[in-house]
């Protein structure tokens, strides 16, 4: 029961969750520029974006190999029918994407979101330790399409990842790029690390990921001493 209970909750989180939040903030940014929509024609796109991420679900539920992938799959049809939906009003797929990726940080950038990832950073102040558990802790929630490890240094730790459902699923699409809408989420944590406040600083020089054409996703941590800001 337990185990049951687990899956319908990752499921929820990956999938009703994050695909609500990415609708509202859909709804929101229409009416802003670049597109400024009234009201009724972003009635109309949002039902087909709808109906697009409907035929996306149908079609791709293959990927469907646990809860989570059902919810990574929720979560990444609404993202690409809204890439179809809406690449016909931008000159570009680079502004498009630009658009959604917007678009989707400003849905997830919200209060809460940032009192979660403020607890998070708190109870990992100065203990790597801790990090490698936590952050291991979260990335398992991701469940069977994903494969990571951590690798750990004296001063610093590594989340890798090799295997990611999103860069599997857009690459499919002939859309690999579109997998940043996600990637860029990934600045709600990292840009919140300050090295005086937690003992650990986010290592930009070597972040990378597979959607930016990189063979895995590198997210370093590296431990400073308390007065050191880089």
């Amino acid at each position: 029961m337990r185990k049951e209970l687990s899956g319908v909750a990752r499921h929820l989180i990956f999938g009703h969750f994050a695909a609500r939040t990415l609708r509202k903030a859909l709804s929101k940014s229409l009416l802003k520029p670049p597109l400024q929509l009234d009201r009724s024609e972003r009635t109309a796109v949002m039902r087909s974006i709808a109906w697009k991420a409907g035929e996306i679900m149908v079609s791709d539920q293959m990927r469907i190999i646990d809860p989570p992938s059902r919810g990574h799959l929720e979560w990444s049809a609404w993202i690409l029918g809204a890439y179809q939906v809406l690449r016909p009003r931008f000159k570009t797929d680079d502004e498009v994407i630009e658009f959604l990726g917007e678009a989707s940080l400003n849905g997830f950038d919200t209060r809460l979101m940032r009192l979660g990832v403020w607890l998070v950073l708190r109870a990992c102040k100065g203990n790597l330790a801790r990090t490698r558990a936590v952050l291991a802790s979260m990335i398992e929630q991701y469940g069977a399409s994903f494969d990571w490890d951590v690798h750990e240094g004296d001063d610093e730790l590594d989340l890798r990842v090799s295997r990611c459902f999103y860069v599997e699923f857009f690459s499919s699409h002939d859309l690999p790029l579109l997998t940043t809408v996600l990637c860029r989420l990934d600045a709600i944590w990292f840009d919140r690390i300050d090295a005086l406040k937690h003992g650990f600083r986010f290592d930009y020089d070597r972040y990378e990921t597979m959607s930016r054409g990189a063979p895995q996703c590198v997210f370093p941590l590296v431990a400073v001493s308390v007065g050191e800001s880089g």
